[in-house]
């Protein structure tokens, strides 16, 4: 009986460790249900709920959400691109060339790439200009030039002080007169290789031809006027855009009066008007003093004349101021008049005597016994001498435009004006500075 007891405790311990084992075994094997979130389908390593491209192992994510996956998408942060087939970082929605890496843009439409266009935005033309001889000789020249310098500016604006924004012509025409009255013009053949800033220019107060009107363009440029570079075959001029000729004329002639004046030291234009108590045997002159000339600056002088007198008057017109003094100290024989001006028993008279060529005057001689009350008005004019070179039918102008524009020629002189170009001969190249675009007058 004892053995069967020990077989029933052998056999219960089996049991026993059988039931361990499959508890053990079941729960490393226990299929617990997986979740949906949590599900890879296609195995990326990114499950579905994050995963872009669920069932694209490639792709994960679309950052531009354009429904192309980043390692695919040629612009991952771009929704308008995807693809860039020529690789030149412009996408083919952009991209005008998609299949030339060199293109990508036609800004004028004619089918010429921007980078090969050499006119990108004409659609008339493409292809590079051979070389262009005069180009290459004016390329200095566009160099030197100044057109936005605070400096310059400043310069320009205390020569053009007192004339306001809408008198461009007297603001050209200061600009120009200061350069001919304190510039030296030199001299010298045309020399690309030698040119000066207008800065050094402005140092130095010299310079030549070209040199004076690299200064002058460039400050009309910092004063908002459009200039340009005029070309002969010996010099290089300056010449102002859209000008009025008229207003232009006007501000260059009152200008040149006031050099004349100061040059004669006297005004173009005297009047004298007076009563006078001329005494027996006295006389009156009215005249330059003497030994003033005209000093080169006046041709020759008119007078006015009105004379009322209550006794008879003796009137001689005489060259000079000597022939006063002369007549006063009786020395007849160096005493000269103008014979046919003379008047004898003159009491009333009104006239203009023309052309005296000589800065002398008029003479009331009271040859009577009484006293004469004299009223006299003279009006003296001088006629300065830059009309017989200087004047506006000499004032030439070019249509550029449809705008009147006038050469500025530094070599002229203190008394030249603007847009007078008689002197300059042959062929005339007219540059643009900046666009480098040029036309050809005879």
């Amino acid at each position: 009986m004892s053995g069967d007891g020990d077989v029933r405790k052998i056999v219960v311990v089996l049991i026993g460790l059988v039931i361990i084992n499959i508890g053990l075994m079941s729960g490393c094997t226990e299929n617990r249900p997986e979740g949906k979130g949590e599900t890879d389908t296609d195995g990326d390593g990114y499950i579905d709920a994050l995963d872009a491209f669920p069932d694209d192992s490639t792709e994960w994510e679309d950052s531009d959400g354009d429904g192309v996956g980043d390692n695919a998408d040629a612009f991952p942060l771009d929704a308008n691109e995807t693809v860039d087939t020529d690789g030149d970082g412009v996408g083919d929605n952009t991209d005008v060339f998609p299949l030339d890496p060199t293109e990508w843009q036609d800004s004028d439409g004619d089918g010429v790439g921007d980078n090969a266009d050499y006119f990108p935005y004409d659609d008339t033309r493409w292809e590079q200009p051979l070389p262009d001889a005069f180009l290459e000789l004016a390329e200095p020249y566009i160099e030197k030039l100044v057109i936005d310098d605070s400096e310059l500016q400043a310069y320009a604006n205390t020569i053009t002080n007192g004339f306001d924004s809408s008198g461009r012509e007297c603001q050209v025409n200061a600009l120009y007169r200061d350069v001919l009255k304190n510039y030296t013009c030199i001299s010298a053949p045309l020399d690309n290789s030698t040119l000066q800033t207008p800065q050094e220019t402005i140092q130095k107060k010299e310079g030549t031809c070209e040199d004076l009107s690299l200064l002058l363009c460039s400050l009309l440029y910092n004063i908002g006027i459009t200039s340009y570079l005029v070309f002969t075959d010996d010099h290089v001029y300056a010449m102002a855009y859209d000008v009025n000729t008229d207003s232009l004329w006007e501000c260059a002639e009152q200008s040149l009066i006031l050099q004349v004046e100061e040059r004669f030291g006297e005004p173009i234009s005297q009047p004298f008007i007076q009563t006078y108590t001329l005494d027996s045997l006295n006389m009156l002159y009215a005249g330059g003093d003497e030994g003033k000339t005209f000093a080169g600056v006046i041709d020759y002088m008119t007078i006015d004349y009105s004379i009322e007198s209550n006794q008879p008057l003796h009137m001689f017109v005489v060259p000079t101021q000597t022939e006063f003094f002369a007549l006063r100290d009786g020395d007849i024989a160096n005493f000269t008049h103008v014979a046919q001006w003379e008047e004898t028993n003159l009491t009333s008279k009104t006239g203009t005597i023309p052309q005296l060529f000589t800065f002398g005057g008029i003479i009331l001689f009271n040859e009577g016994a009484s006293a004469a009350m004299v009223s006299f008005d003279f009006l003296f004019s001088f006629q300065p001498s830059f009309y017989d070179t200087y004047n506006k039918n000499k004032l030439t102008a070019y249509e550029i435009g449809g705008k009147d524009s006038v050469l500025l020629d530094p070599t002229l002189g203190e008394y030249g004006f603007l847009g007078y170009d008689a002197e300059i001969f042959g062929e005339k190249k007219l540059l643009d500075p900046l666009t480098k675009q040029y036309v050809t007058f005879p």
